[in-house]
């Protein structure tokens, strides 16, 4: 068997059909009629407290903590189209769950959906990123990595058109039940993914027996084994360990104020089971986030291009004090577009960090590097999340939209500002081992 080399044409290899693929996976992904409904569902179907809902959150988010790096560990291990597959086919039986009426069905369901979730983050940007090498385009990934990010809120876009409408007609919970199709249709689409080598022994072809060369990826490695192997990479590589601990601090405090979208278009008077009408202004007023969302998945590969990521990442860092100072001054409908604002600095920062770390590690783990990023994000929210829930229901909305201002400031700034000095470092070194001047 002739193997495979990064430079033939694409159209050569058998890897360049999971570029289409992966981004028909995130469409169907992306399908949620229960996101836009999903606080309002807790809220007033189960009359929960904002107080209770961010403790829900809190617990949701430590599920996602426990279960992050060993399911990024397993899709290192057994495969990443197999961990996208199995993680889609459980989110959609968990969303079965949260529709249930019965409390304890929805909790169960709920913290379901936190560990299908872990199943999806890190494996599809290391299928992505890993695929591209095959074909000798990795440095393409920001670009598909944005791309497939917007594919997916586009697709989340249909679903806010179609969901207050919906449930104006049909309620809560079939609205949230007929979320379940999509994801199951998106664990069959994975199948069809082609699982690209994990091992730098596959890819680079040093081994002169190509059965010992695919074997480490197979038998006799355990799950335990690639966490403690990617943890101590992520320590060990001083510019991964920064851009983890500054993309996961930015993704936590960018996205806070996308939890009070839905009560804070409701507390302005527009509510989606009023009437069919006041389904539609609903709906309406959702959509300049995911527009945000999808403008900064699209933006990010041009910035990385033209600015490089020691200068786009400050500049997402400036954007986002920007877009808080609005939401914390007023308190007024026409802050969605602030929000927009925020959700396009969110989305622009997850492929420029991820497509750095990517570039620092070697495929073997891969995903559970970037399962490590992800859990970053998701302990800050976890310990925040309970605190502005509270904040937002004893005072207002811009009491808690003021402490991720002050968290995006002061942290991300400091973080920002360590994380310079050592990439700035990291280039030095490089240039004395290639015996360059500087």
């Amino acid at each position: 068997m002739t193997e495979q080399g990064p430079t033939d044409a694409p159209q050569r290899s058998p890897f360049a059909r999971n570029i289409p693929v992966y981004y028909l996976f995130q469409f169907t992904r992306g399908f949620h009629l229960w996101v836009p409904l999903w606080f309002l569902f807790l809220h007033l179907e189960h009359g929960l407290s904002f107080t209770r809902i961010g403790w829900i959150e809190a617990i949701f988010g430590i599920t996602a903590i426990l279960a992050e790096v060993p399911t990024g560990a397993i899709a290192d291990r057994f495969g990443r189209r197999i961990a996208l597959a199995f993680g889609a086919f459980s989110f959609a039986g968990a969303t079965v769950l949260f529709g249930a009426l019965d409390y304890p069905l929805l909790v169960a369901g709920y913290l379901s959906m936190a560990v299908a979730m872990t199943l999806f983050s890190g494996s599809d940007e290391a299928l992505l990123f890993d695929s591209l090498r095959q074909l000798g385009r990795s440095n393409a990934y920001e670009r598909h990595a944005g791309r497939g990010q917007a594919v997916a809120t586009a697709s989340l876009l249909g679903a806010t058109l179609l969901s207050g409408p919906l449930t104006s007609q049909l309620g809560f919970q079939t609205v949230v039940l007929l979320s379940a199709a999509g994801m199951g249709l998106s664990g069959l689409i994975a199948l069809f993914l082609r699982e690209p080598p994990r091992r730098e022994a596959e890819i680079s072809g040093d081994s002169s027996d190509p059965a010992t060369a695919t074997a480490p990826s197979r038998t006799g490695i355990a799950v335990f084994h690639e966490i403690r192997v990617g943890a101590r990479m992520v320590f060990r590589v001083r510019p991964v360990l920064w851009t983890i601990l500054l993309g996961g601090f930015l993704l936590a405090a960018l996205d806070l104020p996308d939890f009070f979208v839905q009560p804070f278009i409701r507390s302005h008077g527009v509510d989606p089971t009023d009437a069919l009408d006041r389904g539609l202004i609903y709906s309406t007023l959702l959509l300049p986030s995911f527009f945000g969302y999808m403008v900064g998945s699209i933006i990010a590969a041009p910035l990385a291009e033209r600015w490089g990521e020691a200068r786009a990442l400050p500049l997402i860092i400036v954007a986002g004090v920007l877009c808080y100072v609005p939401l914390v001054a007023v308190n007024h409908l026409a802050l969605v577009a602030a929000m927009a604002c925020l959700a396009a600095a969110t989305a622009a920062t997850q492929p420029l960090a991820s497509g750095y770390i990517n570039r620092r590690i070697p495929s073997d783990q891969r995903a559970t590097v970037l399962s490590i990023f992800a859990l970053v994000s998701a302990v800050i929210l976890t310990v925040i999340t309970p605190i502005v829930f509270t904040l937002a229901e004893q005072f207002d909305f811009r009491a808690a939209y003021a402490l991720a201002f002050g968290l995006l400031v002061a942290g991300g700034g400091l973080i920002w500002l360590r994380w310079r000095n050592v990439h700035l470092r990291s280039l030095e070194e490089d240039a004395d081992t290639l015996g360059l001047k500087r």
